[in-house]
């Protein structure tokens, strides 16, 4: 039997549920019949370190190593690799950051990157570790031959028919609960996607990975995965991580019949679309198939800045699609992104007067969010000579981050929402000016947040010093 080790590396960004894509993965290796083990070393409470994780990994012997890859823990990953030495038969790269530098991956010991979605081609891989096929004719593959040039094998579709692909709870038991939740805990935090790609074209989201063509599951499918993992776990709430869920109305509003009608549970769930991707009756049908909340993308209060990224809508859209999803009794939360090179200080002064005019109809300001140029986007594509950050991903010093402290730790909790770790990295070379407001905006998300919460009443936070509250002094003057 293959014996096949899928590992997340320590991450700056600690996880607290599995991620999806990593679990269909598991999933379709399970269905395949293979010995299949998981180390999600970015984990929330993975506590071993790291001459620990390459002992594990020597001790099971893979003949696989699949390796999820995001920008912000590749340096780690690398290092790993390093670490190995070789000893694994085949090293496979996949996830997001794989998909955009294949060949950085090739250069840093992998021996092979999968661009794309990886559920049929990590099936076709173990085809090969197992002879059945060669390298050069698997789909979605970036790989060097005997002479050390890189190749590709055939270009691979994106998966059509998303119904046939296993239902990423077959692997649940290979993701430890306690890596996740504290000690006791016996449940992994549930989450879905009812279809994959995007339309948009923003300039910081690189969504040709997983294709900006609409691919959606059938009604039937998805209840069948919720009844199916509510059965085992008792799970009655799902975020659901589609990118975008509403881009088509009359397949959701099917969706959400098939929930009412056919779930064996109460569900609750939470959504993320766009403000331009809504409507009343459509607000009101997810209502009705237990949607709690709704996220809105709204990246900034200035209307020339939206017009900038290609955001694709405006501040009347956020703040028309807001009162709508209040007005059906929904929760609602929305992110903003700060700091974007085209923005100066009058223009964020505005998203921040914008945050204020819609805090009434805002439950929850996603927290943090300065920006980070990732590769494969336009963004930093446009920008990354000029400011200096080329490949910044590969510097150790851009792999630290620390994760929010406990709730119950108040000082650091609130203070690590005030200074954001990504301000410091200063891609975009800030001036005083801007790092004041940045900072400023921070501190009205984290207020509003903590207030919508009930902790500002907390006797903790009334005995606080008088400046945790106080708006950041100004780092130049000229900006009233």
């Amino acid at each position: 039997m293959t014996r096949v080790l899928l590992v997340n590396p320590p991450s700056p960004e600690r996880l607290g549920a599995p991620l999806l894509g990593q679990q269909y993965v598991a999933s379709a290796l399970v269905a395949r019949g293979c010995d299949v083990r998981v180390l999600d070393c970015a984990a929330r409470h993975f506590e071993h370190d790291f001459d620990w994780i390459v002992a594990e990994i020597e001790r099971f012997a893979p003949h696989m190593l699949g390796v999820g890859l995001f920008t912000r823990w590749v340096w780690h990953a690398y290092r790993l690799v390093d670490a190995l030495e070789r000893r694994v038969p085949l090293m496979v790269a996949g996830g997001a950051h794989a998909t955009v530098r294949a060949e950085e991956t090739l250069a840093r010991g992998f021996d092979v990157a999968v661009e794309g979605e990886a559920e049929e081609t990590i099936v076709r891989l173990v085809d090969l570790v197992e002879g059945r096929t060669a390298l050069a004719d698997i789909p979605g593959v970036v790989f060097r031959d005997g002479d050390g040039r890189v190749r590709r094998g055939p270009t691979g579709d994106f998966v059509a028919d998303l119904d046939r692909l296993p239902f990423p709870q077959l692997a649940q038991d290979l993701f430890d609960s306690r890596w996740y939740s504290p000690a006791g805990a016996e449940v992994i935090p549930g989450g879905i996607l009812t279809s994959r790609g995007c339309p948009a074209r923003c300039t910081f989201c690189a969504n040709y990975v997983t294709g900006r063509g609409f691919r959606y599951r059938s009604a039937d499918n998805v209840v069948a995965e919720l009844n199916a993992y509510h059965r085992r776990t008792g799970v009655t709430f799902f975020p659901c991580w589609d990118d975008a869920l509403t881009a088509n109305p009359k397949r959701l509003l099917a969706l959400c019949e098939a929930l009412e009608r056919d779930l064996e549970f109460p569900l609750g769930w939470s959504a993320i679309t766009r403000a331009t991707m809504v409507r009343p009756e459509l607000l009101r049908a997810m209502k009705r198939a237990g949607l709690v909340t709704v996220n809105f993308g709204v990246e900034s209060g200035d209307d020339a800045i939206l017009r900038a990224i290609k955001k694709g809508v405006t501040t009347d859209h956020v703040v028309r699609a807001l009162e709508w999803a209040k007005a059906e009794g929904l929760r609602t939360a929305t992110n903003f992104m700060l700091g974007f090179p085209q923005e100066s200080p009058p223009a964020l002064e505005r998203t921040l007067r914008f945050m204020e005019r819609i805090a009434p109809l805002t439950d929850t300001f996603s927290t943090l969010g300065v920006l980070v140029p990732f590769p494969g986007t336009p963004l930093y594509d446009d920008f990354h000579a000029a400011y200096g950050f080329t490949d910044w991903w590969l510097r150790e010093d851009h792999a630290r981050y620390d994760p929010p402290p406990p709730l119950d730790d108040f000082d650091r909790f609130y203070r690590h929402y005030i200074d954001d770790a990504n301000l410091e990295l200063d891609f975009f070379r800030y001036s005083p000016d801007m790092r004041a407001l940045i900072r400023e905006c921070l501190r009205f998300k984290a207020e509003h947040n903590l207030k919508m919460m009930g902790l500002l009443e907390d006797p903790v936070f009334r005995a606080a010093p008088p400046e945790w509250f106080a708006p950041p002094v100004r780092e130049a003057a000229g900006i009233a």
